[in-house]
Parts: C-alpha cells; structure tokens; sequence
C-alpha cells in the first residue's frame, strides 16, 4: 500500500505497471461461475461481467494489446469484440484467479467503500452513456459505453493502492464543498487526476479512441461531451437524486440528444433502476435514487484519513 503519494505522474505509471490490478469480488465469483460451465458461456456472458467492472475490462483490452497480431489493422475498442478476437475460454483461463479488490483493502474498510462506490459510478456512467448515445444514433454506442466505463480508472487505481489518500482528498471536500475535485486532487497527489488516467490509456497502449472520448479538450466532439456528462451525471446521483448539479445534467443530455427533457428523465430513471438492482455487485452500495444528497461512506478513522497515519 501507498502511503505517501508518489513524485509524479511518471512515478505511479512506474508502480502501476508492475502492480497486479484487482477486480471486485463479485466479479470473481462471476468468473468462476461462467468457468464451471465453459462450455455454454457465450461472447455475451463474458461481456456482461466486464461491463459491470471496469478493472477487468481493462484487463481484456490490455490482452488485447499486448497479444495484438500483425494481422490486426484496427483497434478494437469494445468488449463483445475483445472476446470474440481472443476467445471466451482463454481469457477466463487468464482471468479467474485475479486478486480481489476485497481482499486487497481486507484492512482498509473504508477505502474498500470508496472504491466500491466509484466502481459503481463508473458502470452507472456507462449505462447512461449506452443509452443516450442510441438516441443520438452514435456511430458506435458501445464504443461510448467502454469510455464511460473506464473514464475514472485512475480514481479507482489510486483507490484500491492509496486508500489513505483517496480518503484524505474525500474528507477535504467534506470538510469544504466548494472545492472543486481537482483542486482537492492536485493538492493531495501533486496532479490531477485527469492527467494520469490519460497517462495509463497511453502507457497501456489502448485504442487512441478511446483517450479522445475520455479528453473533455476535445468536448467540441457530441461523443466527447456523451461520455463527459455520464461521468458527471453518475457521480451527482451518488450523492443523492436531489443533487443541486442533476438538473443541469438533464439539460445537457436534452441537447445532445434532441429529446424533451420529459423523456430524458424518463429515460435516464430507467437506467439508474437498473444500476440499483445490481447494487449488489459494488458490495449493497446505497440506491442513488433514494440516498440523500451527501450521502458517503462512513467517516474515516484518523489513521485511515491521514496519510502519515500508521
């Protein structure tokens, strides 16, 4: 575990690629699951595990990459196609016995309900982004949805190695909500964390897609500023469906998609019933359509907060 953070952006780059990455433990049990029947699981089946867990599905995508055939003239930026390319056999072989985050964070309560809760956010940011993107007819709405699910990655690494500053930076918010993110996120790492999350997309050679849909520089693109207000979107409703900022998020996904803002309502209290009901998945997270506004994980201990803490 981190304690202290690290010197720069190239410094965790360093420490990342050497590190084993985790998947959620449901994930697992999910895994060995579809592994005990191998012979009846479909594309489909794999696709749906890694589409709840964006740890494991950039573990296929790095797969993908680092056995990358001469053959292979185009990037492949979507799960269903990953699998299909590989195989659902060998990478469950390569898969099923990855570490869990659980375990990992064993003494770590608290920052296992951080990560768990941006876990959560990032499937709830992919959902949304699958469905408004086919009212928009994208080009590739699941190639959206992959960007949406992976846009906070270097939130959740950081999270599962350096719980104490993950928390350090939540209690400065709390303490002040006026802070903005990144901010809060430069005075405790020394960068935001948008320049490592676009750091590891090229460290790990993943499609340049996919950093473009993750790049609000490039927020003049309707596939860009998709991904963006999913981000955002999912993490308001974390805080509660009466989050001051939700509205406006609306009003942003009225003019991406042409539809009366009614039905984006309509449409997008949809999409959370059903991250809701695979809360499950994220260790029985709140509802976002029924916690209140706030509302985070337990405080933590002053050891947990303090990253010269023991």
């Amino acid at each position: 575990m981190i304690e202290h953070p690290l010197a720069s952006v190239d410094a965790w780059l360093r420490f990342l690629e050497a590190s084993p990455i985790p998947i959620l433990a449901h994930t697992k049990e999910a895994l060995l699951a579809l592994a005990a029947n191998e012979d009846d699981v479909t594309v489909n089946d794999l696709a749906h595990v890694a589409r709840h867990d964006a740890l494991l599905a950039l573990h296929l995508l790095r797969y993908l990459q680092q056995h990358r055939s001469k053959h292979q003239l185009t990037d492949v930026t979507t799960l269903e196609r990953v699998i299909l390319m590989v195989g659902v056999t060998p990478l469950l072989n390569q898969f099923v016995e990855l570490e869990t985050i659980e375990s990992m964070l064993e003494g770590h309560p608290h920052g296992l309900t951080a990560v768990r809760r941006v876990m959560r956010r990032a499937y709830h940011a992919a959902r949304c982004a699958d469905a408004w993107a086919s009212y928009r007819h994208d080009i590739d709405g699941a190639e959206v949805m992959t960007a949406a699910l992976l846009r906070d990655l270097a939130e959740i690494l950081v999270g599962c190695f350096a719980p104490k500053l993950v928390l350090r930076m939540r209690a400065m918010q709390q303490a002040d909500k006026r802070l903005r993110s990144q901010v809060v996120q430069k005075a405790v790492l020394g960068f935001p964390l948008i320049e490592l999350q676009l750091a590891l997309v090229t460290q790990w050679k993943l499609p340049p897609i996919l950093k473009m849909l993750m790049d609000e520089g490039h927020a003049e693109h309707p596939r860009v500023r998709t991904v963006a207000t999913a981000v955002a979107f999912a993490r308001h409703a974390a805080n509660g469906m009466d989050d001051a900022a939700i509205p406006d998020d609306y009003e942003a996904v009225a003019e991406l998609t042409n539809l009366p803002l009614d039905d984006v309502v309509r449409i997008t209290a949809t999409v959370t019933q059903k991250v809701d009901d695979v809360s499950y998945w994220f260790g029985d997270m709140p509802s976002s359509t029924t916690a209140p506004s706030g509302e985070a994980p337990p405080a933590p201990t002053p050891e947990e907060s303090d990253p010269n803490g023991a």
